[in-house]
């Protein structure tokens, strides 16, 4: 039998996971869609052959036949129903990044502790299949010591509008927006080592410029930001992104350890990983030529959320973890109001 699906938000993105779930009719079908403007759910519901839609996430929580719920409101507003859904015995996939603060983060993993149901953050670029070679390239101890990892996003021209650059709504702007793909893949990669200290900075460069195509007086998150922080075990991590940077676009994550290196260009025209093995004399490009199954798509996201549900697994991507990002996003926006490096704890 099908699982019951509930969609909760009906804007842009909820898009990618409605068409994820309708290409799995046999496995999953969408029961409902609730959005607080009503008229959006309706129209989401007629064009997704849903039965319901409603104005109030409550309500769709409240049906029997919903198994499993998409999260796909704006972030400040990924807390509330992913606890209620828990709560309600219902799984859930959460659109990233998981919450707008740490302590948002961790209310969603005790709901998820305490209900036993799943909870999946929905990062596609865990199932990149670079990033699954190099994970496992690191798991089987190729890179010996690791003692520096990192995270860059420098996006040419790429400041969004609506909701993303509103703080009260987004929770923050390019790091949690973009920012979090890096990120969360580096941490990934590493084994998720914990953050100790952080010192970052926080910048609004070109959010209210003039000539942009947003509402500058909405614009109170920032456009730009980088940060150095130090992880157990010794591993330094340098982390930035912008949304507008007056370089060529850039997507970049590496890790160097005593024994080894892994590098990932997602987006370049050059190779897109490079793994490399051996010692100071003899260090050896050893990139494999067929990498695992794998896809940045969010209907192969989806699948994997259907399946691990319909397969009593745990979840392909839990929040007892992912929450690490949300624990460094804070440490930053802290560090650049204090002007000083500041240690970060998990809840």
């Amino acid at each position: 039998m099908a699982i019951g699906i509930g969609i909760i938000g009906a804007g842009g993105i909820s898009r990618a996971h409605a068409r994820g779930y309708l290409q799995i009719p046999d496995e999953a079908r969408i029961v409902g869609v609730a959005d607080i403007l009503e008229e959006r759910a309706q129209a989401a519901a007629q064009e997704w052959g849903a039965e319901h839609a409603f104005g109030d996430y409550r309500e769709l929580l409240a049906l029997t036949e919903v198994d499993a719920v998409s999260v796909c409101t704006y972030t400040k507003a990924h807390c509330e129903p992913t606890v209620a859904a828990l709560q309600a015995g219902k799984h859930v996939i959460v659109e990233k990044p998981m919450a707008a603060t740490t302590a948002e983060a961790h209310r969603m993993v005790e709901a998820q502790r305490v209900s036993g149901k799943i909870l999946m953050v929905g990062m596609k670029w865990r199932f990149m299949p670079e990033i699954q070679a190099a994970k496992a390239f690191i798991e089987a101890g190729n890179l010996g010591q690791i003692y520096y990892a990192e995270a860059i996003g420098w996006q040419h021209r790429g400041i969004p509008g609506g909701t993303f650059i509103k703080k009260e709504m987004a929770g923050g702007g390019g790091f949690m927006d973009n920012g979090v793909y890096t990120l969360d893949a580096v941490l990934h990669m590493m084994g998720h080592p914990k953050p100790l200290t952080i010192s970052g900075t926080d910048a609004n460069i070109f959010g209210h410029s003039p000539d942009g195509t947003w509402d500058i007086d909405d614009f109170s998150v920032e456009d730009f930001g980088t940060a150095y922080v130090r992880l157990e075990g010794g591993t330094t991590l340098f982390f930035a992104h912008s949304w507008a940077i007056n370089f060529p676009e850039q997507w970049q994550m590496r890790i160097a350890g005593s024994r080894g290196s892994v590098e990932i260009s997602p987006f370049g025209s050059e190779p897109k990983l490079r793994l490399s093995h051996g010692g100071y004399s003899d260090l050896q490009d050893v990139t494999p030529d067929q990498l695992p199954e794998g896809s940045i798509d969010i209907g192969y996201e989806i699948k994997q959320f259907v399946q691990a549900i319909r397969n009593a697994q745990p979840s392909p991507i839990p929040g007892d973890t992912f929450l690490y990002t949300n624990v460094i996003f804070d440490g930053i926006y802290q560090s650049s109001r204090l002007g000083r490096e500041v240690p970060v704890s998990l809840p």
